[in-house]
């Protein structure tokens, strides 16, 4: 995507060079109309080319990324932070650096405490809004959410111009006997209300853009997988 920041910002560093442009070639000429040519010219010169760079950059290295929302849904325990985290390592490899949105971590941030579905609803809508934000600003943002409920996951991506689903299906008894942080045990005990998978329910997608089983693939194979979804 085409990122007006960078154009307004490289047009105004520009404008702010041909002034020096011009003050040598006026210095050195003492022709007032050929060194405002030589200034025009030169910053008009030096913007484009740099674009043109830029774009013989991407093709020649074999990755320009475009702006977008990875989303990644599924259980507690189904490997959604772990494999958000292996994805963000591999597209700094490449030379970007994206924006990872972990659900828990994001409560930290957003004091909303409630569980139930009207709370969980308005959590991931925050999240979502804030994804789509800083996709809006030309960034590659990475998001690890529960997200149990698809229409909520489908306004999401209303919000969104490229918004990449990824359902990590890790199946549930899996999930459980994982139990990284211990809630599975205690939600089955009855000490945690309203947790996914137990005694709330989670909605899987009809037609996520990638689908996920950790027990069947690698965090590697996942992310490759991922990231040519999304960079395709």
């Amino acid at each position: 995507m085409f990122n007006k920041l960078n154009l307004i910002k490289a047009v105004v560093y520009r404008f702010y060079s041909s002034i020096i442009t011009f003050v040598i070639a006026f210095i050195f000429t003492k022709n007032f109309l050929a060194s405002l040519s030589i200034g025009i010219v030169d910053s008009l010169v030096k913007i484009f080319s740099y674009y043109f760079f830029d774009e013989m950059w991407g093709r020649f290295t074999g990755f320009k990324t475009k702006p977008a929302v990875i989303f990644l849904t599924g259980l507690s325990g189904s490997g959604k932070t772990t494999i958000a985290k292996s994805l963000v390592e591999k597209y700094k490899k490449k030379g970007v650096t994206p924006v990872l949105l972990d659900g828990d971590e994001i409560r930290k941030v957003i004091h909303q405490t409630g569980f139930d579905e009207e709370s969980r609803k308005k959590h991931n809508l925050n999240v979502g809004y804030m994804a789509s934000l800083l996709e809006s600003q030309g960034t590659v943002v990475i998001v690890s959410l529960i997200s149990p409920y698809k229409d909520t996951r489908n306004e999401i991506r209303s919000m969104c111009k490229k918004f990449i689903e990824v359902y990590v299906s890790t199946h549930i008894n899996v999930c459980i006997q994982r139990d990284p942080k211990g809630l599975y045990a205690k939600a089955i005990a009855g000490e945690i209300k309203d947790f996914t998978g137990i005694s709330a329910p989670y909605y899987a997608p009809d037609n996520a853009e990638v689908i996920l089983d950790t027990v069947v693939l690698s965090i590697e194979a996942c992310t490759d997988k991922i990231f040519k979804a999304a960079n395709k």
